[in-house]
């Protein structure tokens, strides 16, 4: 059985002379606190915005850590799959 998820990332940016600018994010999947994928987000989401969504296919239970870089993130179990 797997588990679809969406993967919302927020206030992707970093500030270069006042101004917001694209920044990197990297986001680890885990499975009962073992890292099993990383992934990586690039480019820039303006605060306050509705941020970037992806979707990730995995099995039920999995959740997920931001582990460098700006902004923050959502990861919700959107349906199950067969």
């Amino acid at each position: 059985m797997q588990q679809r998820y969406m993967i919302t990332i927020h206030d992707l940016f970093t500030v270069c002379d006042g101004v917001h600018c694209g920044g990197e994010t990297f986001v680890a999947i885990l499975d009962a606190d073992v890292e099993i994928d990383r992934l990586r987000f690039a480019g820039r989401t303006s605060p306050g915005a509705a941020g970037h969504r992806r979707s990730y296919v995995g099995k039920p239970g999995l959740t997920a850590q931001l582990v460098s870089g700006p902004g923050r993130i959502t990861f919700e179990a959107i349906t199950s799959e067969a």
